[in-house]
């Protein structure tokens, strides 16, 4: 996985020039994960980048503060006065850089999530052989028509839906073979142990290639049973 350097922004030298090119830099490495359908590591890569950069615009004030100086007191407006000193030049260049790291950053992720969605909307997940209100644990079946396997993984519902969707673990128990028998088969040797498990599929139905596992199928599988469970739609 791609990681950026967390201080390019706040290090040397502090030309705007170069700091421009250093952003176009970032912004196509993202967007080669884009076009790779690698989605869920451009995601998590812009999404901490827009934090840092968020952090650094908020704290601002409190930047500036450090590279002033105290002259004196304006009586009329019951305020300090302050002397710029040395280094706020470069500090310049950072927020001008900041602020287009930020719009840059923001345009990507727009991108990242139309094509998340473009993917999901080829999806679809199911309850099976019916809908179970309550329970702690489940199974979710990754389903793609011309598959030899069906890959299925467990997961155990959370205390508390306040966690984030990508904390939300999947564990891989075991692969079938590619049957309605085989299917069947599970659920009944699994409800044979507990009548309170959930059983979902999840039908890929994307026509072209499929975009790659890891990177992108599982955490929108992940997202989408997530939120199935949360909202139960």
């Amino acid at each position: 996985m791609i990681v950026f350097d967390k201080d390019w922004i706040i290090e040397p030298p502090f030309d705007l020039e170069h700091k421009r090119y250093k952003l176009l830099s970032l912004v196509r490495q993202v967007n080669v994960l884009i076009e790779d359908n690698k989605l869920y590591s451009a995601m998590r890569l812009v999404g901490t980048e827009l934090e840092r950069l968020y952090t650094l615009k908020y704290n601002e004030d409190a930047m500036e503060l450090k590279h002033s100086r105290i002259t004196g007191i304006d009586l009329d407006n019951m305020s300090l006065k302050y002397e710029r000193v040395e280094g706020y030049k470069d500090l310049q260049v950072i927020y001008d850089i900041c602020d287009e790291a930020i719009y840059e950053f923001e345009d990507v992720y727009k991108n990242i999530i139309r094509d998340w969605r473009e993917i999901e909307s080829n999806c679809s997940i199911t309850e099976i052989p019916d809908n179970k209100l309550l329970n702690s644990m489940g199974y979710i079946m990754y389903i793609v028509p011309n598959s030899d396997t069906i890959k299925i993984y467990k997961y155990i519902e959370p205390s508390s839906f306040k966690i984030d969707w990508n904390n939300f673990k999947l564990v891989k128990v075991c692969e079938i073979e590619n049957t309605m028998r085989e299917i069947s088969k599970f659920i009944v040797t699994s409800e044979s142990k507990s009548d309170t498990y959930r059983f979902f599929r999840f039908d890929v139905k994307i026509k072209s290639e499929i975009p790659p596992f890891n990177e992108c199928m599982l955490p929108i599988m992940q997202f989408s049973l997530f939120n199935k469970i949360k909202h139960g739609f």
